[in-house]
């Protein structure tokens, strides 16, 4: 059946609330409405002497970064309702082309990238109340959204393709960063992301062949040389890698972990 699009046409009256002619976006509105008053009711709470005096500065800030984050899942949930519902056939494709174009003004695509970085924040965490795997799906959700409005925006492939190695799909990892350097071929931690990556998935010979174009640009650099060394040893080329863990160490100091693995290469 054919929609009315004229439907949603929307009009402020002197309150300055938005009143919609469709009867299902005025109950969204009024029930955002009233969520953003209990919202404000909630933060004066928060900001009352009584309120500082009973709870440490540190479990508030948990707090707050819970709530952001449940925020963060309701919008993308409305979010995924929306763009399901503009991208279907149904929809002209002006109302399409306008969505998008409002989302790049509004400069969107750093919006979600702010809510990744939150979500990855979470991960860090090690929570026993986070789904990881869902949580990663939800940032590369996030990262996409971002694309689809800014396809030239580092960032965005750059946490996908995190988010992409800890569900552990490697090929598809590489993809983004690859992108990532080809938006900016200057940047050397893109590089070194990709060789850190074919190490993971046992592509030796491409990590190495990676490290090895960094050092030719900086043949100091501390992450290179490691990362070398972290090669090698998974390869089990001992020599070679107490060769630049020894290299790396002379740099910068390496931590406990990679000291025990690198006495594990003295043996």
């Amino acid at each position: 059946m054919k929609k009315d699009w004229d439907d949603i046409k929307v009009s402020r009256r002197t309150s300055g609330k938005k009143y919609f002619e469709s009867t299902l976006l005025q109950n969204i509105s009024d029930g955002i409405d009233y969520l953003r008053q209990e919202a404000d009711d909630i933060l004066s709470e928060l900001d009352s002497s009584e309120f500082k005096q009973q709870i440490d500065e540190m479990d508030l800030e948990e707090f707050g970064e819970d709530v952001l984050n449940q925020i963060d899942d309701v919008v993308i949930e409305l979010s995924n309702a929306k763009d399901d519902l503009i991208q279907s056939e149904d929809v002209p494709d002006f109302i399409r082309d306008s969505s998008k174009n409002a989302k790049v003004a509004l400069n969107r695509d750093d919006d979600y990238i702010v809510m990744a970085k939150r979500k990855f924040k979470r991960l860090d965490a090690k929570r026993d109340d986070i789904d990881p795997e869902k949580t990663n799906r939800r940032i590369i959700d996030l990262c996409d959204k971002a694309i689809f409005v800014n396809n030239s925006n580092p960032q965005a492939y750059y946490l996908k393709a995190k988010a992409l190695v800890n569900l552990k799909k490697y090929d598809e990892a590489v993809e983004e960063l690859i992108t990532c350097l080809a938006l900016e071929p200057e940047n050397l931690d893109y590089r070194l992301a990709i060789a850190d990556v074919n190490r993971l998935n046992c592509e030796f010979n491409d990590a190495i062949d990676v490290y090895n174009s960094v050092l030719k640009i900086d043949d100091k650099c501390f992450e290179a040389l490691r990362g070398k060394a972290l090669t090698y040893y998974d390869w089990q080329k001992y020599g070679q890698a107490n060769k630049f863990f020894n290299q790396a160490n002379s740099i910068y100091s390496l931590d406990e972990e990679d000291m025990e693995i690198w006495e594990k290469c003295k043996d």
